[in-house]
């Protein structure tokens, strides 16, 4: 297994203080790129706290161009075709703004885009987990906020894309002598009938 293939999946670079906050631009964040229009917001204890390290990004960030298309962030990944990769993430709502439809945002990775609402977590952050395919070589992971256009949105942290597990060659022998054992009891069954 090659570990995760996301570069700063957690946000820890660059460093900030504890309770205090940035946004970024083109870049400025390591692995990241902010969507055209758009930066990247890293929070540190501020307005909530990380889901695991010192720092999480908010989707909805400050300082965007108000007419740009989409508002988030994204990340390349080489992938390989044809093999399976498992992308998962920790999300939640912007403590502050709970309110109904401030905390939606969206994932897209390969041929996977799942909308979510972080608002609906009453324990702060929830676990998404899912696996893909690969089609490409490179692969783009990106987040988006899909609530209202006012700087309060969901946050993101612990992301990561690691290479699903596959049976090693000795499961896979086990496997099929197992098979094997089983179709041979069910002919000697029949044999005997």
């Amino acid at each position: 297994m090659a570990g995760n293939l996301v570069v700063n999946g957690g946000f820890e670079e660059p460093g900030l203080r504890d309770g205090s906050w940035k946004h970024f631009g083109d870049g400025e964040v390591s692995g990241w790129k902010p969507t055209e229009g758009s930066r990247i917001e890293i929070r540190n204890r501020v307005v909530g706290t990380a889901y695991e390290g010192k720092h999480f990004a908010e989707v909805d960030s400050h300082y965007y161009d108000k007419q740009a298309d989409e508002i988030g962030f994204f990340q390349d990944i080489v992938t390989e075709i044809g093999q399976k990769y498992t992308l998962s993430f920790a999300y939640g709502p912007r403590e502050a703004s709970k309110v109904d439809g401030d905390n939606l945002l969206s994932v897209s990775f390969g041929n996977l885009s799942e909308n979510l609402d972080a608002g609906n977590s009453v324990d702060g952050w929830q676990r998404f987990t899912q696996t893909i395919t690969a089609t490409e070589t490179t692969t783009r992971l990106k987040f988006l906020s899909l609530g209202k256009r006012d700087t309060l949105g969901a946050n993101v942290d612990d992301i990561s894309v690691e290479t699903a597990a596959v049976p090693e060659p000795a499961s896979l022998l086990g496997l099929l002598a197992v098979g094997a054992v089983a179709a041979g009891g069910a002919l000697k069954k029949k044999q005997a009938a």
